[in-house]
């Protein structure tokens, strides 16, 4: 039997996954987000596929967005629960 362990410091995740919808890329190229316009936000993440262990929260993590298999870097974002 074999066992697969993926420890992350990334969260990257698609929009099915609940990538937020207010980080529009085309809107971000035109006109860059800032941090500050996100502080006090939570966000929410479901469906990844197979059991992944992070750092226990909060901590801060790489952030991607996977659209069609390529991943786009956002930044980063602090992790305050897992489930």
């Amino acid at each position: 039997m074999v066992s697969f362990i993926e420890l992350n410091d990334t969260l990257q995740i698609t929009k099915k996954q609940g990538f937020p919808e207010v980080l529009d890329l085309e809107k971000h190229l035109k006109t860059p987000f800032t941090a500050e316009q996100f502080n006090d936000k939570v966000f929410t993440f479901q469906s990844k596929p197979g059991v992944r262990i992070y750092h226990l929260p909060p901590v801060r993590n790489f952030f991607a967005e996977n659209r069609d298999g390529k991943w786009i870097y956002w930044g980063l974002v602090h992790i305050l629960e897992t489930t």
